[in-house]
């Protein structure tokens, strides 16, 4: 079959082909301006598509769909929604935007530093214009990816994004199209990737659209949020399309750099080639015809590397897998929290794993899973494991003391940064924990058909058995005002420390030959002593040129001799976390490291060493 769009598109002719996959109904027609006379009947083309194509169509003409002549329905591929989800569709030309002069081609995972934002709490406009004014804020602390979590329409006004009902139109709320182009375009005259996480997985359908997704779900496959999506039964042809589309709309008509496919374990496809391979090897395609690097990653939480294999050895082919095991063996260390799936991490080789090998489980019985979990593959880099110390979905998980500096205090919020920023793999910030924001990441919505908390949030509350420290209504305006970043923080004696302190190790990590060595093979690790933890790291180079860090994770100081752990010469102190000057209360560390001195380090706190060989 023809791989063709979906919905409303001007070719370069300006004529204007409307399209829409409704196998199961024979007649639809379009209606223009919400004029009953002004409507046309469509085609029935081939493989359940209707199809249309009309000229002196303007941008900004608003259309909808007549199934059967029953009631109207806005497009389910719509390009714009400027009233929201119960009314028409807007006719957009993605034409028209001026991208002259935007030259970005992409970076490649292994160069990224991913900082994750949510428009609506980024700041307190809650619009695409309100992040793009904190771009340069970006750029001075060493970011060169801005991860956007969902954008497309979703319903009401405020929401996580990821119940989508319109995945191709931009939420109606953060601003329009081109507003979203204008966002990418900035960013990248700054060297800026954007990456977008979209939600193949699940479809969000409001009852006036229903008649139009009756061969979108799944009559065997279901998920915690109800019908799984329809890949591998009948008329799934169109429905992969759909997505397929979808994601290259992103890419192509935003000028997108990346796309992070959310829970990726629920899609359940047994069709000789799987959806997402197929999505895959489609934007491979698309990036070479287009001599750009389009960033894929995957979040599935069973640990599985086949996703990041490449194609003609069995693997999806995508860049990046969400790394959720780090981040539990780093909680345990960090909270000694045991409830729910923590008490899996709870013994000391997990971190040590995590830290050398990117997975904590790798092909070992899971207590709380109750089954093996993870595989001993590790035929992939460094930088094809996404690590952090919070994210948006962790943030939520004990109410007002959800981030780490509310939760463990300055010190912990520091030497958690400082275990995913020296690591060996691509690290994600999630937005203001650069100068220790303290608000909650709430989960908030305003619609009336939206699910229940635990419903949505189920792999968090039920699953994880979290508890909530202090309830709250997900639909009360003040869970997403609590939500919204403080910016005034940043300019206070502690988040100015804490920036000071983000800044310099992202400089190091981008500067240093071993810090930004992304093979993990090249990383040492071993916990010395109860609690603290060695890490050596070795550049590809043969200069010898090692870095070392050396994490407390105890709440008291330790003192240890490192001579039997390092390679001879002189070590010179780079970082110290405990450091007066990042409001620390440490002693002061000797400039240059003696082997055969006891290196005091204060509680919950490390320091990065670098190595300088005797020849250079």
């Amino acid at each position: 079959m023809t791989k063709k769009h979906f919905g409303a598109r001007f070719d370069e002719n300006g004529d204007c082909m409307f399209r829409l996959f409704a196998p199961h109904i024979p007649k639809v027609e379009i209606n223009f301006n919400n004029d009953p006379d002004h409507k046309f009947k469509m085609d029935q083309a081939d493989y359940g598509f209707h199809e249309l194509t009309l000229k002196n169509i303007t941008p900004n003409t608003s259309y909808s769909f007549l199934l059967d002549e029953s009631k109207k329905i806005p497009d389910p591929a719509s390009l714009w929604q400027p009233e929201g989800i119960n009314s028409y569709s807007t006719v957009f030309d993605h034409h028209k935007f001026d991208w002259e002069g935007d030259n970005f081609s992409g970076l490649p995972i292994s160069e990224m530093i991913i900082y994750e934002a949510h428009v609506g709490t980024f700041t307190k406009e809650g619009t695409i214009r309100g992040l793009m004014s904190k771009l340069d804020h970006l750029v001075e602390l060493g970011i060169n990816t801005l991860e956007l979590l969902p954008v497309a329409q979703f319903a009401g006004h405020r929401g996580w994004g990821n119940k989508t009902i319109f995945p191709y139109a931009v939420h109606n709320n953060y601003g329009t199209p081109d507003e979203l182009k204008a966002l990418v375009r900035a960013s990248h005259e700054r060297g800026i990737a954007v990456i977008l996480v979209v939600e193949f997985c699940q479809h969000n359908i409001v009852k006036n659209l229903s008649s139009a997704f009756d061969y979108f779900f799944c009559d065997i496959h279901t998920t915690t949020q109800g019908k799984a999506i329809n890949f591998d039964e009948q008329y799934s042809f169109g429905v992969r399309e759909f997505y397929i589309q979808c994601a290259l709309s992103w890419l192509r008509d935003f000028h997108i750099d990346g796309l992070r496919i959310n829970n990726a374990e629920t899609i359940y496809d047994q069709s000789p080639m799987h959806f997402l391979e197929e999505v895959s090897t489609r934007i491979r395609n698309f990036e070479k015809a287009n001599n750009r690097k389009c960033v894929l990653i995957i979040n599935d939480q069973h640990n599985s590397t086949r996703s990041i294999q490449p194609i003609d050895k069995g693997g999806y082919g995508f860049d990046a897998l969400w790394d959720e095991d780090f981040h539990h063996a780093l909680h345990y260390r960090i909270t000694g929290d045991i409830n729910g799936i923590f008490r899996d991490y709870k013994y000391p080789e997990k971190m040590v794993s995590a830290m050398q090998y990117g997975f904590a489980y790798r092909g070992e019985f899971s207590d709380y899973r109750k089954r093996i979990h993870g595989c001993n593959n590790q035929q992939f880099s460094g930088s094809n494991l996404i690590i952090y110390s919070q994210n948006h979905e962790q943030t939520i998980c004990t109410g007002q003391e959800c981030r780490t500096i509310r939760k463990e205090g300055f010190e912990a919020a520091k030497l958690s940064a400082g275990v995913v920023l020296l690591s060996p793999y691509t690290p994600l910030l999630f937005m203001g924990e650069e100068y220790g924001e303290t608000a909650p990441f709430n989960y908030f919505s305003d619609h009336s058909t939206a699910p229940s908390l635990n419903k949505t949030l189920s792999k968090h509350y039920q699953n994880l058995e979290f508890s909530l420290k202090k309830q709250f209504d997900h639909n009360e305006a003040s869970s997403f005002t609590a939500s919204q970043l403080d910016w005034n923080k940043k300019d206070s004696e502690q988040g100015t420390a804490m920036l000071k302190f983000y800044k310099k190790m992202l400089l190091l990590r981008k500067e240093h030959p071993a810090l930004k060595e992304p093979c993990h093979n090249r990383c040492q690790v071993q916990e010395i002593k109860q609690g603290v933890i060695l890490m050596l790291r070795n550049p590809s180079t043969s200069d010898e040129r090692y870095a070392v860090v050396i994490f407390n994770f105890n709440k008291i100081a330790i003192s240890e001799k490192l001579e039997s752990y390092l390679p001879a010469g002189p070590w010179t102190l780079k970082l110290y976390s405990g450091a007066r000057s990042f409001e620390g209360h440490g002693v002061p560390l000797d400039k240059i490291l003696s082997p055969a001195k006891p290196l005091e380090l204060a509680a919950q706190s490390f320091a990065l060493y670098f190595h300088t060989p005797v020849n250079i």
